[in-house]
């Protein structure tokens, strides 16, 4: 195989005449990826919750690995002591192998990571190299030469406990010259260990290296359902319709902003000093109930009086600035300006003449000249 995964010969050769006698319709295999082809790495993530640590791994990585991470498919091997096993293989590889296959009609199911397959605490020689699976601490295949700096670091790390091994080898004396050096210089990593000639333990994994990648196999082109299209066109209109929906919600919430800013404005102006907390219901109490005044006026009677007065006799040379009512003396202010005092006295006049019925009375508190303008301040309230 090209592309640097590392088969039997023989196996593959079986597999590709097995895909040749049936070129109309693809085989499903399930392989095992050597050692060599992949990376293991046993790293800590304080705080990431198991829901998370698909997407945190790859982070963990990022300073372990020598290209850049979108080259890497990172998958989750499993956790143990607070430490977790992530699997990292070059992306490309994977798909160099897969169009291999393809061509031979072949579909790759499944790719276990050797190491995966093998049961906690053993070192296997198969060899030429040891296979180590150590739990949490490293997981991946060792030539003779590597073996004792791994168990160096190893050491270093300072571990709480140490752990049982079992070796195995072809010979019991390979086995216990590795057994002899690790008794001697690191029985703080691994004590009791063991060595062994016969079949080594396995076990099952559900790590695989393909997984989340696309395994489908291209099929004959099928003419699309006739409810397809239907379905298309009416997804698309209730997207658009819940937009429209949504933008209109949104434009209709925002001039209830402004309403509602300007109706607070407009009350703060007519009733300075007092709070504007709840004001449309304090300034609907206001036009339902009276005035205060000897006579029992109505603030909206003489609100409608003083707009008639204005409007009738002023509303051209003098303009209303605000209008200020005091809830407790019963008493209203104008603040005008005139375009002088004839004109401020004529609005006097006209609103003496409106609420002297009530038996209210308006008068001038004070006039002052501003450049071609009089400003000036009236008061109405109960007659002397």
């Amino acid at each position: 195989m090209s592309g640097g995964f590392n088969l039997l010969p023989m196996h593959l050769r079986c597999c590709l005449k097995l895909g040749q006698r049936s070129k109309n319709r693809y085989r499903p295999l399930s392989w095992c990826c050597l050692q060599k082809n992949y990376a293991a790495h046993w790293v800590s993530l304080p705080g990431v919750k198991g829901r998370h640590l698909q997407r945190a791994l790859p982070f963990a990585l990022e300073d372990s690995l020598i290209g850049d991470l979108a080259d890497y498919t990172i998958l989750p091997g499993g956790s143990t002591e607070g430490r977790h096993c992530a699997y990292a293989v070059e992306t490309d590889l994977l798909d160099r192998l897969q169009e291999q296959l393809e061509l031979h009609h072949l579909r790759l199911t499944r790719l276990t990571p050797q190491t995966a397959l093998v049961a906690a605490n053993q070192c296997i020689h198969d060899g030429t190299h040891w296979l180590l699976v150590a739990p949490g601490l490293f997981e991946g295949s060792l030539p003779q030469a590597a073996l004792t700096t791994v168990l160096d670091d190893l050491a270093a790390r300072a571990l709480d406990d140490s752990r049982a091994l079992t070796l195995f080898a072809q010979t019991l004396d390979q086995a216990t010259l590795v057994k002899t050096s690790i008794d001697s210089g690191y029985a703080d990593v691994f004590a009791p260990v063991e060595v062994s000639n016969q079949g080594t333990k396995g076990k099952e994994s559900a790590v695989n290296l393909l997984q989340g990648r696309a395994n489908t196999v291209v099929a004959e082109a099928k003419p699309a359902a006739w409810w397809r299209g239907i379905a298309a066109f009416t997804a698309f209109v209730t997207v658009l319709g819940c937009g429209y929906l949504a933008a209109e919600n949104q434009r209709l919430s925002g001039q209830v902003e402004q309403v509602t800013d300007a109706s607070r404005t407009l009350y703060k102006q007519w009733f300075p000093g007092e709070s504007s907390s709840n004001f449309q219901a304090r300034f609907n109490r206001k036009l339902r109930e009276g005035g205060g005044t000897a006579s029992g006026a109505a603030f909206d009677a003489v609100m409608a009086d003083i707009a008639h007065a204005w409007r009738t006799s002023s509303a051209s040379t003098v303009d209303i600035e605000s209008i200020r009512y005091s809830e407790r003396n019963g008493d209203f202010q104008l603040d005008v300006s005139a375009k002088g005092q004839a004109d401020l006295q004529a609005l006097k006049q006209a609103l003496n003449e409106a609420v002297q019925s009530r038996g209210l009375a308006a008068e001038i508190s004070s006039a002052t000249a501003d450049k071609d303008r009089v400003k000036g301040r009236l008061k109405i309230g109960g007659a002397a």
